[in-house]
């Protein structure tokens, strides 16, 4: 995966796409994120090891952008509030640190103890009641900066290859998602488009000769 990430990378490059990010395109993972991952799992418990895998070899990648004429729907920076013929649904992934990032804004510093763990507190915490939902990635509405929500898997997850929701195709396995992103070049979101979108000829060179896994 990270092979291809860099692959798609460098050929919207030589293309001339515009990222809207240009600072974190492509970021492989750090000594950071290795550290953030580790305290991660002090409260989660063991990641999935399709997304622990994901975090841990592949890092952080962002295709949000503007295609131009060869891929004219991607529009990052078009007026907010204007229609879109479909969402094209760049690949994003978040990194390691990300993941601790939202975890503590999510529970908070659990050292403090809650109800779960310390009998003198009298409120059980959201964590341990609900889980965590960790965004994977924005989901097609942000990725075109409007407002949006995320693709996210719930955690704690015991399930290996685990469901990614929020996605409009409905829950989908970790694993397919990123096949998925991978056969559409980078952009499945052309996967569902209307009847009248031609896809662009630049999707089927993007997808070309990645490598299978």
């Amino acid at each position: 995966m990270a092979v291809n990430a860099d692959v798609l990378v460098d050929r919207l490059s030589s293309a001339g796409y515009r990222f809207a990010c240009p600072d974190a395109i492509r970021q492989p993972p750090t000594t950071d994120d290795f550290d953030a991952i580790a305290k991660a799992e002090t409260l989660i418990g063991h990641l999935p090891v399709a997304l622990r895998a994901c975090l841990e070899v592949v890092g952080v990648v962002d295709l949000c952008g503007d295609g131009g004429s060869l891929l004219p729907h991607v529009r990052y920076h078009e007026p907010p509030g204007k229609s879109w013929d479909c969402g094209p649904d760049p690949l994003v992934l978040h990194s390691g640190m990300m993941l601790q990032d939202m975890l503590d804004s999510a529970v908070g510093d659990l050292s403090l103890g809650c109800a779960c763990t310390d009998p003198e507190e009298d409120e059980q915490c959201g964590f341990h009641e609900d889980g965590f939902f960790f965004d994977i990635a924005p989901d097609v509405a942000a990725k075109a900066n409007y407002s949006g929500g995320g693709h996210g898997v719930r955690l704690p997850d015991a399930n290996p290859d685990p469901l990614v929701e929020g996605t409009t195709a409905g829950p989908i396995s970790f694993v397919e998602y990123l096949r998925c992103s991978l056969s559409w070049g980078g952009f499945p979101g052309y996967r569902d488009r209307p009847a009248h979108v031609p896809v662009p000829e630049f999707v089927g060179r993007l997808s070309s000769r990645l490598l299978e896994f």
